[in-house]
């Protein structure tokens, strides 16, 4: 493979990304509409916290056999299958008349959703090369918060002027688009530059990185940062009206600064991770760790804080929530290899989805049990200083000659 990607690796590159994005901006959508959800299906608390991990379920229940199809059929269908997927049961779940229901269509959607991580980052290890990856995998990775910062800014403003059904029939009819259009475009890197070997892998032989202890922390770690991670997701629009009085638009933009944090994040931190810590991407995720968990902090101290103050603090709080997936996926896909990178990565995304399954439920239940947001909020700060404290400890574990 050449050092530099060509023409091919950038077009390669800006499909995925929209993939990524039109997949979050409608499986994600809940999240924004949280505030709308509680009033018009007559939800409490901890059955808002249900909303994401629904979502999710499917891609924990799907993740090892996404990233194997991944393997096996390439990129373009693995990806474009996925998103019309999840376009079709997203705008099920917006004609769904019951709370179930909708719940049923999330967890269906998921298993298009679990094919985002693993085809995406196997397109970003096909077409470039090592020292080029983690800014190209920071890149792909805004995807995921450029679709939520879409979602937060647009749907609660159509739930407000029509009704929530509408703008989950936007957020899905997006994803049924973009999954046609990678289906028709995206094509294959040359034979000659691609990274994948001829022979097929198999699942077993990416089951033995799990005996590698560092391997293990690192999946560990990338669970324990997705609890704070969806917990902010699920929780930061509800806790702004809750809170601070907002409304549902107003709570919709707080949750927008946060993935634009989360977006100026992943790009960043892929540059730096290339550029100045000479392709590790630990230091990143360990720095990410520690600013989520001085924002969560903060938020702890709720009314005291000023309305002005919000904004930047969310910003802050989404550089840290978010701003470590690209970095994580990358030293995930580098620790497979080319062989493995798919199935590999379908492994991880089985540690960290699972973290949201977790996570939104658990912060539902503290928020109802101690009618506040105090003590979550300091959970999810203790959550981000034990993978500061932890991930750095295993040895190398990508080879960077």
């Amino acid at each position: 493979m050449a050092t530099r990607p060509g023409r091919g690796a950038w077009s390669a590159l800006t499909l995925t990304t929209g993939g990524h994005a039109a997949g979050s901006f409608a499986m994600l959508a809940v999240a924004p509409l949280a505030p709308l959800l509680l009033d018009a299906l007559n939800l409490g608390r901890a059955q808002v916290g249900l909303l994401l991990p629904a979502a999710y379920l499917g891609g924990v229940l799907m993740a090892l056999p996404a990233g194997w199809f991944t393997d096996r059929l390439g990129v373009r269908l693995t990806l474009g299958l996925g998103l019309v997927l999840i376009g079709v049961m997203v705008s099920a779940g917006a004609a769904a008349a019951t709370f179930p229901a909708l719940l049923a269509c999330l967890v269906i959607g998921g298993f298009g959703f679990s094919v985002l991580n693993p085809a995406t980052g196997k397109a970003i290890v096909d077409w470039f090369p090592p020292r080029r990856r983690g800014a190209a995998m920071g890149i792909k990775q805004t995807g995921l918060t450029l679709g939520g910062v879409a979602a937060s800014l647009a749907l609660p403003p159509i739930a407000a002027a029509f009704d929530w059904q509408d703008a989950l029939f936007v957020a899905g009819f997006v994803a049924v688009l973009i999954g046609v259009v990678i289906t028709l475009v995206y094509r294959r890197p040359p034979v000659a530059a691609a990274a994948t070997p001829p022979s097929r892998p198999r699942v077993v032989e990416a089951m033995g990185f799990l005996r590698r202890p560092g391997v293990a922390v690192v999946f560990v770690c990338g669970f324990l940062l997705s609890i704070a991670q969806s917990s902010l997701l699920g929780f930061l629009s509800l806790y702004a009206r809750e809170t601070f009085a907002f409304t549902a638009v107003a709570a919709g933009q707080l949750l927008a600064f946060a993935q634009v944090g989360g977006t100026a994040g992943r790009l960043a931190w892929g540059f730096v991770s290339d550029r100045w810590f000479g392709g590790r991407r630990r230091p990143g995720i360990v720095v990410n760790a520690l600013l989520g968990a001085v924002s969560y902090a903060l938020l702890s101290f709720g009314p005291r804080l000023s309305d002005d103050f919000l904004p930047p603090l969310a910003l802050v709080a989404g550089i840290g929530a978010f701003g470590w997936v690209g970095l994580y996926f990358a030293l995930v896909a580098e620790i497979g290899g080319p062989r493995h990178a798919g199935v590999l990565t379908g492994l991880s995304v089985i540690f960290s989805w699972s973290g949201v399954l977790v996570g939104p439920p658990l912060f539902g239940v503290v928020v109802q049990m101690t009618d506040g947001y105090v003590a979550p909020w300091l959970v999810l700060a203790g959550i981000g200083l034990v993978v500061a404290a932890v991930l750095p400890w295993p040895k190398p574990l990508v080879d960077r000659d």
